[in-house]
């Protein structure tokens, strides 16, 4: 099974190093690791290509994280399609995880990510323990985003399919989940994180303003709106999304979540 590994990264020259070297570590290796540059004006590109010469570097200019991982996985070979933001890091045994679940089905599997705050302080977990789905996921996504890009894995034909990702720092993510939902089952890979996310203050899900807000609002349910998902979930959907507009600010997406649970929204 050939594997690509696309990374997106700007300005993150140190971070999106330790990223790749996770890759690298894995005992189930990938075939390619493809970089996408999209605008960095430090030294991404030098520093990636003297301690990574065998990765694949794909300079770009303004797309944003997910046009990013398009144009990576327009160039990528591989069959299957593995994400890595560039300020997270693949943990032991992640692409084998992934890959048994896969083998078990599935044109897209995924795992739990570890969650580093360190802006509120503390852990936590994506999804929470006892809130994976697996098999049809499109209602349980309606709700909320239980999954990230660096904790998955998906067949290029599927991903194909349903258009990649769109445009946008928030949202982008969700609403490709909910396009892929919408066509296949998902495969979930166990309670073991797979993944470890750094939630710090130069994150894209710090700062969840309600301008920005809004945009992921209005992405997600655009996507909604394009699948067969029920009248309830779309009507709780916008129940989340009229609250959200009435309340204004969080300082992180996460944040959102946990005020979202406060209010039994999710």
């Amino acid at each position: 099974m050939q594997i690509s590994c696309v990374i997106p990264t700007k300005n993150r020259a140190e971070m999106v190093c330790v990223a790749i070297a996770s890759a690298i570590a894995q005992d189930t290796p990938v075939s390619e690791i493809i970089v996408v540059d999209d605008g960095s004006t430090d030294n991404t590109l030098s520093l990636v290509g003297a301690r990574f010469p065998e990765v694949r570097l794909l300079h770009r200019s303004g797309l944003g994280p997910g046009l990013a991982r398009n144009a990576g996985v327009a160039a990528a070979r591989g069959e299957v399609i593995m994400f890595l933001d560039s300020d997270d890091v693949w943990l032991e045994g992640h692409v084998s995880c992934l890959v048994g679940t896969l083998s078990r089905g599935f044109p897209v599997a995924y795992g739990v990510t570890r969650n580093c705050d360190q802006i509120g302080g503390g852990e936590f977990f994506i999804p929470e323990s006892g809130m994976a789905v697996e098999g049809q996921c499109l209602a349980a996504l309606s709700r909320w985003c239980f999954l990230v890009p660096s904790a998955m894995a998906v067949k290029t034909e599927a991903f194909m399919a349903v258009g990649g990702f769109g445009s946008g720092e928030l949202g982008e993510d969700w609403s490709f989940f909910i396009r892929l939902a919408h066509r296949f089952p998902f495969g979930f890979c166990g309670e073991e994180p797979v993944t470890l996310r750094h939630l710090h203050a130069g994150s894209l899900c710090n700062c969840a303003d309600g301008k920005r807000l809004e945009t992921l609002l209005a992405t997600v349910s655009i996507a909604l709106a394009e699948t067969e998902a029920s009248l309830e979930d779309l009507n709780r959907f916008q129940s989340i999304a009229d609250w959200t507009r009435q309340q204004g600010d969080w300082q992180t997406i996460q944040q959102w979540y946990i005020s979202l649970k406060q209010e039994e929204f999710i």
